[in-house]
């Protein structure tokens, strides 16, 4: 009858070849480090500042905290859904991009941009929204003046409660910010480009 193997000798066996790649665990670690620092610096709990960022990657492998900047910078830049003031956000946003870009120009001159086209965004949707409800307005009056000689009583429908208003407004903002989106996309290529990344 032949041995039998425990776990233990199964599992030796089967690690026996493996070796660690320390360069490629050091990466991970130091761009675990860096996204993990990077988001205390975007926080609003407990934030830190730019000096302290600074700090906390200095001894980080450069490579790792380009990547971890950028990607951290590039999930915070992105549609915002109401006119109020994300410039906080923006802000350090774009200061994650000038560290991981050595303050590049041309990477600060995109950002800039990039901020410029953001804050379009929610103007343009209500812009948007307000011409439609303008050139709707005579259709709904029609149909509350049609209700309310069927009904005998006065019918005021809202815009919020018309079915194919509410689909074309739909179909129309999906494609206003298809077109936004697309080209945020497209920016968020070049400033990984700018900073060494692709």
């Amino acid at each position: 009858m032949g041995k039998i193997k425990s776990a233990w000798e199964i599992a030796l066996e089967r690690t026996e070849g493996i070796q660690i790649d320390k360069n490629k665990l050091k990466y991970k670690t130091d761009y675990d480090t860096a996204r993990r620092e990077a988001g205390r610096f975007m926080s609003d709990d407990e934030p830190i500042d730019e000096k302290t960022l600074l700090e906390n990657i200095s001894s980080l492998d450069s490579k790792a905290v380009k990547e971890a900047l950028i990607i951290t910078a590039e999930a915070n830049l992105s549609l915002p859904q109401t006119e109020e003031d994300d410039s906080t956000r923006l802000k350090k946003a774009k200061t994650l991009i000038a560290i991981a870009t050595d303050s590049s120009s041309e990477a600060i001159g995109l950002a800039d941009e990039l901020e410029a086209f953001l804050k379009q965004y929610p103007v343009h949707r209500k812009d948007l929204l307000d011409k439609m409800k303008a050139q709707y307005q005579g259709i709904l009056d029609e149909k509350s003046e049609k209700l309310s000689k069927q009904y005998g009583t006065e019918v005021h429908l809202s815009f919020e409660n018309d079915k194919e208003f509410m689909e074309a407004a739909r179909a129309n903002l999906e494609r206003l910010e298809g077109q936004y989106q697309a080209t945020l996309t497209n920016a968020k290529a070049q400033l990984r480009s700018l900073a060494g990344l692709s």
